[in-house]
């Protein structure tokens, strides 16, 4: 693969990064009951969410952050790759080990599922990119 499609594939996944960590940053910080009802869960202590959504926008505008100059980042797109990996595998034992409803159900799967994918968009990223990442000289 060229290094213009490689820097696009990184660049596409950064994007997509960013939007889903800013998005679930947002609804966490500023509207977690909404996100609760969503689901069919009971309510809960919104500052157990709320710190979530603190920690989902910084990730976001890193991502934004490397999208514009990736060089020397291959750190961060581990850590992201390495967290969203976990997400979706702990998202996915949640699922299948938990007696839930199908308001849960779909408050589940559907982020344990882009969680999984974006994990392997990065460590393809980091698989073909690496010597931008790492700022290894060709």
């Amino acid at each position: 693969m060229t290094q213009n499609k490689t820097s696009l594939l990184l660049k596409v996944s950064l994007i997509l990064f960013a939007i889903v960590a800013i998005g679930y940053g947002i609804v966490h910080s500023f509207f977690p009951e909404a996100y609760v009802k969503s689901a069919g869960g009971d309510p809960i202590p919104s500052s157990w969410l709320r710190w979530i959504g603190g920690i989902m926008i910084p990730l976001g505008i890193g991502a934004i952050m490397v999208f514009r100059n990736p060089y020397k980042q291959g750190i961060f797109i581990t850590t992201i790759a390495i967290g969203n990996l976990l997400c979706g595998l702990i998202l996915l034992y949640s699922l299948f080990f938990e007696n839930t409803g199908i308001g849960y159900t779909m408050a589940t799967l559907a982020p344990a599922i882009v969680s999984l994918i974006l994990s392997g968009l990065f460590w393809l990223c980091l698989n073909q990119s690496g010597d931008l990442l790492w700022g290894k000289q060709k």
